[in-house]
C-alpha cells in the first residue's frame, strides 16, 4: 500500500509531465493492480483537465502579472528611511556633545609685583564688566 501523499504527488506529476519514463511505467503497475488508486487517478486527471480549461478560457486567473522584484527595489524605501533616523540621529548627538560642554573658565592673568612691605593690604573684588575676579591693592 502507497501513502496516500505519495500517490497524490506522483499522480500530480505525470498529469503535469514532470515523472521520468521508469517511474511512470510503475505508477501504471500500481494504478492496475489497485483499484482505489485508480480512481484517485481519474480524479486528480479530472482536476487538471478543468484547470486547464479554466485558464484557457480566463487567461487573466493565471496570474499573468509576473513581474520580478528586485531585492534593491524591495527593501530601497526602508533603507532609504533607515539611512536618514541614522543622520538625525548622529546630528542630534553631535549637537547635544557641544552643547553638553563645559565652558572653560576665563583665564585671569595677573602681573608679578614685588613684595612693598609688611603692610600693604590687598583685596579681592569682583568685576562684573568682564566676569573676572581681580585683586587689588589698598594704600
Amino acid at each position: 500500500m502507497m501513502n496516500p501523499e505519495t500517490l497524490q504527488a506522483l499522480l500530480m506529476d505525470r498529469e503535469l509531465g514532470e515523472l521520468s519514463p521508469e517511474v511512470a511505467e510503475l505508477l501504471d503497475a500500481y494504478l492496475a493492480a489497485n483499484p482505489a488508486a485508480r480512481r484517485e487517478a481519474e480524479a486528480v486527471a479530472r482536476t487538471v483537465q478543468t484547470t486547464r480549461e479554466t485558464v484557457r478560457r480566463f487567461p487573466e486567473l493565471a496570474g499573468s502579472d509576473n513581474r520580478v522584484v528586485s531585492f534593491a527595489a524591495l527593501f530601497s524605501p526602508w533603507l532609504a528611511r533607515a539611512a536618514a533616523v541614522v543622520v538625525v540621529a548622529g546630528a542630534a548627538a553631535w549637537l547635544g556633545y557641544w552643547a553638553g560642554r563645559p565652558v572653560a573658565p576665563p583665564v585671569v592673568r595677573t602681573e608679578h609685583k614685588q613684595f612693598e612691605g609688611l603692610w600693604t593690604q590687598y583685596q579681592p573684588a569682583y568685576d562684573a564688566r568682564r566676569g573676572v575676579t581681580a585683586v587689588t591693592k589698598n594704600p
